[in-house]
């Protein structure tokens, strides 16, 4: 991920949240605030959107500025319903309002109400390296059973299976009996029996062979998932690895990306460290601002077949950091990492493709990509896929489609796609005029902080 921190605040409280982002920096952790990162020439709203899908965890700076401001609730809704974790960074005492009591008001928050600001810093710090340690999310996106993918396992310490041992122990006996056969016979005068050379070479089934979670590339009709099935593969034990789960990130993917084979001559040279040890040593010098070694660790762990390194470095590519900037290289990555099933990398690489960068503009290969995120249960995938077919932008115009998709947004926990589906009831489009229906759906969305749905809902009772 591009950065580990996207701090929101309300513009009265930019002092505070400019000591949070400097005290966060100071400490290895990267964070993005507006306005210092949003690049010249690109959109607000698309630079926020961006960043809170980049992040790890959410800081939210949380006063009574903020809890009436119209636009962070959108902010903590988007970061929900990608998984982002989100701390509530208290500095008055005041409750959140429903718009945003949906989402925080369960969460366990950091009070900053008295001074000095500088002890409560230290301790957001000690929190936000222990999340970002654990790589688990605070609040998790609300997904329906009809459509979410069943989420991974937190990693563990790979175990050997018992009956590795009871193979072990029965060709062990068998190799004693066949000893003791062969010796109990009287050779020959004329032959002699050679003795039986045993190799010191530890067997090769002491090392149990990699999963690897494979997907194909393309649009599948049944959808995808993130929990792909896993495959054995049959590669020598001097290149085996110990599998290892990867935690639950939201929409970002847990399938690795196939291993490039190998030849014949690279078996005696390969490394013994494991692509998931690769990423995690990148990730440590990224935090670290090591970029060009990030990188690099990111380039051999996508190699050896990490989903994730992939995904970093291609927005390393994206963004210029300890490479070159190049778009093209960045797609190439983003594609890697979702034909894995990854949902990040289907979602970057189709608004590349949507804008334009790095890629021929190509309206209906987005379209094909937030339908692969889509069907891979990730909320902002449906929403964005429905709007395109509201508009008729790279596929045929279709209110039907599009409020079918707008529906899965919304019963997925997306409350973008609550609201748009609001919509298009109170105008009649793509399913019969229904205001009672419409309010609802504003009503939902207004519930999970979406300003404007609290608006809508207004204009409707009027």
């Amino acid at each position: 991920m591009a950065y580990d921190v996207f701090i929101s605040y309300a513009k009265e409280d930019k002092v505070v949240a400019d000591a949070v982002c400097a005290t966060l920096e100071s400490h290895a952790v990267r964070c993005w605030i507006a306005p210092r990162d949003v690049l010249p020439g690109v959109a607000y709203g698309e630079a926020i959107i961006d960043a809170i899908r980049g992040c790890r965890i959410m800081i939210l700076v949380f006063s009574s500025k903020s809890n009436a401001s119209p636009h962070i609730p959108t902010e903590i809704e988007r970061a929900v319903s990608a998984g982002v974790a989100v701390i509530p960074f208290r500095i008055e005492d005041v409750m959140p309002g429903k718009s945003l009591d949906y989402f925080i008001g369960s969460v366990h928050w950091l009070d900053a109400l008295t001074r000095p600001l500088e002890q409560h810093l230290e301790r957001l710090v000690q929190n936000v390296q222990t999340l970002l340690s654990r790589d688990a999310a605070v609040i998790e996106p609300k997904k329906s059973s009809a459509i979410a993918a069943p989420a991974p396992s937190v990693a563990s310490s790979p175990v050997r299976p018992p009956w590795l041992y009871a193979a072990l122990g029965i060709m062990a006996l068998l190799v004693i009996v066949f000893a003791v056969l062969l010796f109990a016979r009287k050779p020959s005068k004329s032959t002699q029996i050679a003795p039986v050379a045993v190799s010191s070479t530890p067997p090769a089934a002491s090392q149990p062979p990699p999963a690897i979670a494979s997907q194909p590339s393309g649009i599948s009709s049944a959808g995808s998932t993130d929990a792909a099935a896993a495959s054995k593969s049959a590669a020598p034990a001097a290149t085996q690895q110990a599998p290892r789960k990867e935690p639950k990130t939201g929409v970002h993917d847990t399938a690795r990306v196939p291993v490039r084979p190998e030849t014949p001559a690279s078996h005696a040279a390969a490394p013994s460290t494991s692509a998931e040890d690769l990423f995690d040593k990148g990730l440590s010098a990224y935090r670290g601002k090591q970029f060009s070694q990030a990188a690099e660790l990111y380039r051999k762990a996508c190699d050896g077949g990490e989903r994730k390194g992939c995904h970093d470095l291609g927005l390393m590519y994206q963004r210029g950091e300890g490479v070159a900037k190049d778009l093209n290289r960045a797609a190439g990555l983003f594609k890697r990492a979702c034909d894995a099933g990854g949902t990040g990398g289907c979602l970057d690489l189709g608004l590349m493709y949507l804008r334009g960068e790095g890629v021929p503009k190509d309206l209906n290969r987005a379209a094909d990509l937030y339908k692969r995120a889509c069907d891979a249960g990730a909320p902002p995938g449906c929403t964005d896929l429905g709007r395109m077919y509201h508009d008729g932008e790279g596929v045929a115009k279709d209110f039907n489609r599009a409020a079918e998709l707008f529906k899965s947004a919304c019963d997925a926990g997306g409350s973008i796609g609550c609201l748009d589906l609001g919509t298009m009831y109170r105008r009649g489009e793509g399913v019969p005029k229904d205001l009672n229906r419409a309010a609802d759906l504003f009503k939902k969305a207004c519930e999970a902080g979406v300003n404007r749905g609290c608006e809508d809902l207004a204009k409707l009772k009027k």
